[in-house]
């Protein structure tokens, strides 16, 4: 009985150790050039992401989890990622979202409309109705779709995408410096885990 205990003792101790010993290169990634924060005093911890990727979907209740109970020295920022003409689309669908104040209403209905209701969203016009079917006065969309300021940050998205030297989405990116995704931390579950981690360190540090 005592030989059983001690083995589990043994296990338990073992996984414990599994789930906080993170090694650089194997669960995360360092930039070889820091990405400067806007955080201030806060450690950054950057979403980059993509409304049509899958597993951007597939992350977000675990992510949202995450942040409700985020570290109080930390601050969460989503910013959509741009490779190519081809996620345009997305990310003028967040920025325009947010120049209407309807982030915290609607980014979550959006990813849901385009992967559970397979919303296509091929056309202005379909996503300005889309928006305005909540309520939302159609030419309020349409004037912030075809604003300059949503055409200043999707160009300053595009080129911060280039900055982190991401290869895909999502990945997060802590205080400028660190790269996670579930390629290298194994799981949505170790990458929440992985970045607690990282925001230790970072915090040290400061």
């Amino acid at each position: 009985m005592k030989n059983f205990s001690l083995a589990l003792l043994l296990i338990f101790s073992t996984l414990s150790f599994a789930e906080s010993d993170f090694d650089e290169g194997i669960d995360y990634v360092v930039l070889e050039k820091p990405v400067k924060t806007v955080t201030g005093d806060k450690v950054e911890v950057r979403e980059l992401f993509w409304y049509y990727c899958s597993h951007c979907y597939n992350l977000e209740p675990t992510l949202n989890a995450w942040v409700k109970n985020i570290p109080e020295n930390a601050e969460f920022l989503r910013q959509p990622a741009m490779f190519s003409k081809r996620w345009l689309n997305g990310a003028k669908f967040y920025f325009v979202l947010k120049e209407l104040n309807l982030l915290d209403k609607l980014h979550e209905p959006l990813f849901n409309a385009i992967h559970e209701q397979n919303k296509k969203f091929r056309s202005k016009q379909s996503f300005v109705d889309w928006v305005a079917s909540f309520g939302v006065d159609k030419h309020k969309v349409e004037n912030a779709f075809d604003s300059f300021s949503v055409s200043v940050k999707v160009n300053k998205s595009k080129i911060n995408t280039a900055k982190y030297k991401i290869s895909g989405v999502p990945t997060l990116v802590v205080n400028g410096k660190y790269l996670v995704d579930s390629t290298h931390a194994g799981s949505r579950v170790r990458m929440m885990k992985v970045i607690d981690h990282l925001i230790k360190i970072e915090t040290k540090v400061e």
